[in-house]
């Protein structure tokens, strides 16, 4: 006899896709940095306190055409990513709404990337530069260029 907890998820499948959404937006939360299967299993039996999940079978579940899991591991793989079940059941208003949020979060994330990685690029070439005229510059110059630079680093420190 099976339990209700461990009984397949029947009636709907789970979405995979749905999961690995739930991954990426969770890297994009932290700095681009994504969680391991491992890691999240461990957490996920540590708040239970009890194994209910291993790495392996989140790999399989975050792969298409996975198996289906049990409503109990569902439910903890939701509370996780603290999203409602039903995130993981495909056309459901729920689905939708998760997806749409972890894509708006995602679509964040990739701008400011972009943004970082522009002021980054700019400012490699305005260092490019500076090099490039203090090399044409002698000693005594580049001296006189370093203490100007002092002089200006300090006028712009913030008042204490």
């Amino acid at each position: 006899m099976t339990r209700p907890d461990d009984a397949a998820a029947d009636g709907w499948s789970f979405s995979a896709r749905m999961l690995n959404l739930l991954f990426e937006a969770a890297a994009a939360a932290r700095n681009g940095v994504e969680y391991t299967n491992s890691e999240v299993a461990t957490a996920i039996n540590q708040r239970a306190a009890r194994r209910v999940i291993s790495d392996e079978t989140i790999r399989k579940l975050r792969a298409p055409g996975g198996p289906q899991p049990s409503f109990d591991k569902v439910a903890h793989l939701a509370a996780f990513f603290q999203v409602p079940l039903d995130a993981f059941k495909e056309d459901t208003a729920t689905h939708e709404a998760v997806a749409a949020e972890a894509n708006k979060l995602l679509e964040a994330r990739r701008k400011h990337t972009e943004t970082v990685n522009r002021q980054v690029a700019e400012e490699a070439e305005e260092v490019k530069m500076l090099a490039r005229s203090a090399r044409r510059l002698d000693s005594r110059g580049r001296k006189l260029a370093m203490e100007f630079i002092s002089g200006l680093q300090k006028m712009q420190k913030p008042p204490n």
